[in-house]
């Protein structure tokens, strides 16, 4: 028992430790769980602000690009103005051109004229008008010239503006496009960090429920641990009793050998005495035998024959019976249990019984409190430990 209860505390000392060091494995393992979730939130913050900053700068590249749309429309305006104007410059161009042949042919019919002996006016007048005229047309044109070198280069100007606009919007269109593959893998980033963040907080609720769970675990072993104590305790106090019983009897066991010597001796000093009276050597039977170690006390025997019926038996007949202790077949004796405590007194015939059968019969022969030997008168067959004795 003691074996078996030491294998149980061993058992419950491995299974604590095993439980203490899967708690420590499982609060290592939340510790760094904490860690990384606080990394992700840090992460994440991170990655706010940088979003915060991305869809400002977004919101930014569109106001820009907004702008940059009225600067390209200013830019459309101005075009148009400036074809218009060169249209109109083109239109009084051809108009002076008109002017100028029509002033060819007006000078070529006066020549004409003169050669054919036209009177042609020839004041000062006249002259003035035709220069002021000529003037007033190379002014003209010189504007016309001015206004369409002008319109060119306004023209190229509007262009390369336009070239460098659309590369912009270009460029902004790409800008735009990777904010928004930025963006969207952002969206996506934060989208798996709160998934993971849902993952997190079911596995620490998972460990939680799994602490508990070992928490009343160990209790409950700590409670089986108690009352194995308890039961250890007990079990030492019945061990320390049946110590206390074995050496009690021990000591019963040593006065029943003490008394066994003494019933042997004195049963060969009988025997001897038996033998003499047998013999009718008086002398004998009245005079001990000196080479005797031991001193019987004064003994009364009646030889009986084997057919003669038992005597009465001194036992109270509140005493069931006893059983057979010890059988000596040396010396032809048993050792019962019975004594003075049941009545028993000496030369006491008892019978033998196996079941409801009586087997032999015997006399009582040496007497103590709670032991007898009794001598062999007669066996129907062979008295075994453990027949009742009445």
């Amino acid at each position: 028992m003691e074996q078996k209860a030491k294998f149980i505390i061993i058992g419950l000392a491995i299974f604590t430790l095993v439980c203490l060091f899967l708690f420590v494995q499982t609060f290592s393992l939340k510790q760094n769980l904490a860690r990384e979730r606080d990394d992700l939130k840090t992460e994440n913050t991170t990655l706010n602000v940088k979003l915060d900053k991305l869809a400002s700068s977004l919101r930014g590249y569109e106001s820009k690009i907004t702008s940059f749309n009225k600067d390209l429309d200013d830019v459309s305006r101005q075009k148009e103005d400036l074809q218009r104007k060169y249209e109109e410059a083109n239109s009084a161009k051809e108009e002076l051109s008109k002017k100028l042949k029509e002033q060819s042919v007006q000078m070529e019919s006066s020549v004409s004229s003169r050669q054919e002996g036209t009177v042609i006016p020839t004041g000062d007048a006249y002259w003035a008008d035709v220069l002021k005229a000529k003037g007033e047309l190379e002014l003209q044109l010189n504007t016309l010239r001015d206004n369409l070198k002008s319109s060119q280069i306004a023209n190229e100007q509007a262009q390369r503006e336009k070239n460098i606009v659309e590369l912009d919007l270009n460029n902004l269109k790409r800008e735009n496009a990777d904010l928004k593959r930025q963006f969207d893998y952002n969206q996506k980033l934060m989208d798996s960090l709160a998934q993971e963040l849902v993952r997190e907080k079911n596995d620490k609720t998972q460990i939680q429920d799994s602490y508990k769970t070992t928490k009343n675990e160990n209790a409950m072993l700590g409670r089986e641990l108690q009352s194995l104590n308890n039961r250890k305790v007990s079990l030492e106090k019945r061990v320390q009793e049946l110590q206390e019983n074995k050496g009690e009897l021990e000591r019963r066991l040593s006065e029943m050998e003490v008394m066994l010597t003494e019933g042997v001796t004195q049963i060969g000093g009988l025997k001897q005495r038996i033998d003499n009276i047998k013999s009718g050597s008086k002398s004998g039977a009245n005079k001990p035998d000196k080479k005797d170690s031991v001193e019987l006390p004064a003994i009364v025997v009646r030889p009986q024959p084997d057919d003669a019926s038992p005597a009465k038996t001194g036992l109270d007949a509140s005493v069931a019976g006893g059983k057979v202790l010890g059988v000596n077949r040396d010396n032809n004796f048993v050792i019962v249990d019975l004594g003075q405590d049941a009545g028993l007194k000496v030369g006491d015939i008892l019978k033998v019984y196996r079941g409801d059968r009586a087997i032999a019969g015997v006399e009582a022969i040496q007497i103590r409190r709670n032991i007898s030997a009794c001598d062999i008168k007669r066996e129907a067959e062979p008295i075994k430990i453990g027949d009742t004795v009445k």
